[in-house]
């Protein structure tokens, strides 16, 4: 089935030979087969999983529209249809897209309201000033490494029956790296504060960009719940412990990065 555009290259199934069980049931996350059977050139049949006897995947006939609304209501099943049974080969252009947006509100001081940190200069100079820039790129760009870096140690230390292949043929740190990419779509809602900076106090952008950061984790924990097949309990101690690790190493980093504003 193909889906319009701009967004077909992101949520096209996965091709893969008659027999191969690389697909995934999207309910319970056991490898199947196949989606569907073509009836005819006009008609498919969606096939049942053999475990939990219910489709394997619904998502092939819905519209792009449905599955982002479910991904904004952190849908599992939905999780699981763009992970497993997608081909998101383009994910790291989302990734790099969301990093150059938080390294934009954090050059343009729209994160003071939660923190003391700044790459601006105080002196009236263009290079100075794009320099700032470039350190808050790579100030997030080691945020997300640490915490991918650290998911995935504290999952190998505290889940030790991770998949090393995963069902769709890709490894188990492949699928985490996507999965933290896709959890990070929520920060998307950072935009609204760069637009409306100007007109808002810092009080109420500190509870907006605490909000974000909350659906953010939630997000997280529920991708990790999903990708390392745990319990959400223990997804939730793995990822809080890694946010708090990654936070006191950031702050070591974000010191080196301002001796150099």
């Amino acid at each position: 089935m193909k889906l319009s555009l701009p967004l077909q290259g992101y949520f096209d199934l996965l091709k893969h030979q008659p027999g191969e069980k690389k697909f995934v049931c999207i309910n319970c996350g056991r490898p199947v087969s196949g989606l569907y059977r073509q009836i005819s050139t006009t008609v498919l049949k969606i096939i049942d999983c053999e475990k939990c006897k219910k489709p394997a995947d619904k998502y092939i006939e819905f519209e792009v529209l449905i599955i982002l609304i479910d991904l904004i209501l952190l849908s599992k099943p939905a999780y699981r249809h763009i992970l497993y049974n997608s081909d998101c080969r383009n994910l790291w252009k989302i990734g790099t897209i969301l990093i150059l947006l938080e390294a934009y509100c954090f050059w343009t001081d729209a994160f003071r309201g939660i923190t003391s940190i700044s790459y601006r200069s105080h002196v009236n100079d263009p290079f100075l000033s794009e320099k700032g820039f470039y350190l808050s790129t790579v100030h997030f760009v080691a945020g997300f490494l640490l915490l991918y870096g650290f998911i995935y140690l504290f999952t190998r230390a505290m889940h030790r029956s991770v998949p090393q292949i995963t069902g769709n043929g890709k490894t188990y740190p492949h699928m985490l790296l996507h999965g933290v990419i896709l959890a990070s779509i929520g920060k998307f809602l950072f935009i609204p504060i760069i637009i409306w900076k100007e007109n808002a106090t810092e009080t109420g952008m500190a509870i907006h960009i605490v909000l974000v950061l909350m659906y953010f984790v939630i997000s997280l924990v529920q991708i990790h719940s999903v990708v390392s097949d745990c319990a959400r309990s223990r997804s939730c101690l793995i990822v809080m412990l890694a946010f708090i690790v990654k936070a006191y190493f950031l702050t070591r980093v974000s010191g080196l990065l301002q001796e150099f504003v």
